[in-house]
């Protein structure tokens, strides 16, 4: 009966992010794909190359605890062959497979089995109001992610340094013309919307905890994001697997909308969240 309730209310919430299509949230969003899409241009009053950490209080929490998502990401390594599984789009990259992750939390979709790995690291980010995503994320070495403007400008990308093998001009990450190094329990925060990319010329990987928190003009549309990058992101492995729709827009945007709305339901409920990640293996 509880499921039944559960999906009850997720369908209502799903036709409400159809209804918020036709009816556009105020502050509007940019998104890379979709609705409202186009070039970003950066108005650095209002989207920054880069945030602030210190004038978040969860920060101090994470960066005072690093080390407990250090270990429990080390001992995944030990029991996982040292790796994590290749990015979806591999035309990020410069090399196949180089960038590797382990979604935990995306998009507001909880992945439980990969949760039940890291049972302390979940715990300690649920210090975080507005989060979103959680990941890790390996950079090997002699490997770059080629320059791109991420999913919308209504996150915080945030990323923990946890092994950091070199620092500028070796090792770093860049956003507008801007480059900053990674350090081992320091949090780096940017505007994902920014054109940016990362590299690593050592000769080790580089490992950190990646993670989105909205931005507090956005938290009202929380749900309405997620769903809307979600699609996105699910319409362009759809792309993937069927080229024929990449250029035929009369076809794709009808689909993008649905997804849109069907995002919802695994993001409210946890309804399909492995459906959600086996499709974007």
């Amino acid at each position: 009966m509880a499921g039944v309730v559960a999906l009850s209310t997720a369908l209502a919430e799903a036709l409400n992010v159809v209804v918020s299509i036709f009816s556009p949230p105020h502050p509007r969003p940019w998104y890379a794909f979709g609705r409202y899409m186009g070039d970003f241009h950066c108005n650095p009053e209002i989207d920054p190359y880069f945030f602030k950490p210190e004038q978040f209080d969860w920060v101090k929490i994470l960066e005072d605890n690093w080390t407990i998502v250090r270990d429990e990401l080390y001992e995944y390594l030990e029991r996982h062959n040292h790796t994590l599984q290749p990015y979806f789009n591999p035309d990020l990259v410069s090399a196949p497979a180089c960038w590797r992750v382990i979604g935990l939390k995306f998009w507001g979709v909880d992945n439980h089995k990969n949760q039940a790995e890291f049972p302390k690291t979940m715990a300690l980010f649920k210090n975080v109001p507005g989060l979103i995503s959680v990941s890790f994320s390996q950079l090997q070495a002699k490997s770059v992610i080629n320059p791109h403007n991420g999913d919308t400008n209504a996150h915080m990308r945030c990323h923990l340094g946890i092994k950091i093998p070199a620092q500028l001009p070796t090792a770093g990450f860049t956003v507008g013309g801007e480059s900053r190094s990674w350090h081992e329990g320091k949090i780096l925060m940017f505007c994902d919307a920014q054109r940016h990319s990362a590299f690593n010329q050592s000769d080790e990987s580089r490992f950190i905890c990646l993670f989105d928190v909205i931005r507090p003009e956005y938290q009202l549309q929380t749900t309405l994001v997620s769903s809307t990058v979600l699609a996105a992101l699910l319409m362009q492995k759809v792309m993937q697997l069927i080229p024929f729709i990449r250029y035929r827009h009369w076809i794709r945007k009808p689909i993008y909308h649905c997804m849109t709305a069907v995002a919802y339901i695994p993001i409210a409920t946890g309804l399909g969240s492995s459906l959600v990640y086996w499709f974007l293996a």
